[in-house]
C-alpha cells in the first residue's frame, strides 16, 4: 500500500516518459511489481486454502477420535461389567465350595469329639469297674505295650494286635429263655427281647440268634429279621428266610448271625420281628417249639 502511493506521487510530480530506472520505465516496474504481488497473492490463496482444508481434516480427524473414545468406553464398560459378573459368578462358585468343606470339616469334627466322648465313657467305666487306684497300677503292671503297637495282657512281649497270656473272658450282653412258643405270621416277637448298650459310634454290633423255626405250607416262606430299637440296621438288614417246598411242618432249630454297624452309642433295643418274603404270601410262621431254648446275643466290635 505505501509503495503504490510513493509510485502515484513520483507519478504525479514527474513526467512519466522522463523517470526511468535502470532500462525500465517506472510504469514497467510498477506493472512487474503488481505482477510480483499478484502471484503472492495468489500463493497465498492457495496457502489459505489449504489450511482451510487442513483445518477440516483435523476437525473430521478430532470427531473420529471423539467417536472411537466414545466406542472404547462403551466397550470398556460393558467389558468391565461382563468381568464383575463372572468374577461375582465365580466368587459364589467358591463360597459354595467353601461352605460345603466347611460343612463336612464339622461333621468329622463332631464325629471326632462323639468318638472322644465315646472312649472317655468307656475309660470311666472300666475306672468305676477297676475302683481303686491300686487296681489301676496293677492293670498298668498287667498290661504292656511294644512299640509297634502291640498290645499284651500277662506278657511284655506280644505277638499280635491283643495277646493275652492266660484265658481270656468275653463279655457280651445276652437274653435267653425258654419259650414262649409264638404264631406270629407279621409283625414283632415280643418275648425275644435284648438291651444292649454301645460304647463307640464307629463299632459295629455282631449278633447272634438261635431259635426254633418253622414254615408251614407248600411253596411258602417266611423272614424273620434281627433290628435295632425296631428298624433295620442302617448298613444292611439282618434278614433270614425260611422256605417250605410241599407241605413242610418241620420245626428246626436255627442260629444265624449278622454285623449291625452305622448305631450310634448308648443304650438299643435288639428285637426280632417276621414277615413274608416277598413273592411268597400266606406263610403260615412259628417261633418256638415246646418252649425250647431261645438265645440272643450281642458285642460291640470294630
Amino acid at each position: 500500500m505505501r509503495l503504490t502511493f510513493v509510485l502515484l506521487l513520483a507519478l504525479t510530480l514527474t513526467p512519466i516518459t522522463s523517470i526511468a530506472y535502470g532500462n525500465k520505465t517506472v510504469i514497467e516496474v510498477y506493472q512487474e511489481a503488481i505482477q510480483k504481488l499478484d502471484l503472492e497473492y495468489e500463493k497465498l490463496k492457495q496457502l489459505t486454502t489449504e489450511a482451510k482444508q487442513k483445518v477440516a481434516e483435523l476437525e473430521n480427524d478430532a470427531n473420529s477420535i471423539k467417536t472411537l473414545i466414545a466406542e472404547y468406553e462403551t466397550a470398556l464398560k460393558t467389558t468391565t461389567q461382563a468381568l464383575e459378573k463372572k468374577h461375582e459368578a465365580e466368587l459364589k462358585t467358591v463360597k459354595e465350595v467353601y461352605k460345603t468343606e466347611l460343612a463336612a470339616e464339622a461333621g468329622l469334627a463332631e464325629l471326632a469329639r462323639k468318638s472322644a466322648e465315646d472312649d472317655a465313657k468307656a475309660t470311666r467305666v472300666i475306672l468305676d469297674e477297676l475302683g481303686s487306684a491300686e487296681k489301676v497300677a496293677k492293670l498298668t503292671e498287667a498290661v504292656s505295650v511294644s512299640s509297634d503297637g502291640k498290645v499284651g495282657i500277662g506278657t511284655t512281649t506280644p505277638g499280635a494286635k491283643l495277646d493275652v497270656a492266660g484265658n481270656l473272658i468275653r463279655t457280651m450282653a445276652y437274653a435267653t429263655a425258654n419259650g414262649p412258643n409264638d404264631g406270629t405270621d407279621v409283625g414283632q416277637i415280643k418275648s425275644r427281647v435284648l438291651s444292649f448298650s454301645k460304647a463307640k459310634t464307629q463299632t459295629k454290633i455282631r449278633i447272634s440268634y438261635t431259635d426254633n423255626l418253622r414254615t408251614h405250607g407248600s411253596n411258602k416262606a417266611c423272614r424273620w429279621e434281627i433290628r435295632v430299637d425296631g428298624t433295620s440296621c442302617p448298613s444292611q438288614a439282618l434278614v433270614y428266610d425260611y422256605y417250605a417246598k410241599k407241605e413242610d411242618n418241620t420245626h428246626r432249630s436255627r442260629t444265624v448271625v449278622g454285623y449291625c454297624s452305622g448305631v450310634a452309642a448308648g443304650s438299643h433295643t435288639i428285637g426280632i420281628w417276621v414277615s413274608e418274603v416277598p413273592g411268597y404270601s400266606g406263610g403260615d410262621c412259628w417261633t418256638g417249639w415246646y418252649n425250647s431254648t431261645w438265645v440272643i446275643e450281642a458285642e460291640e466290635v470294630n
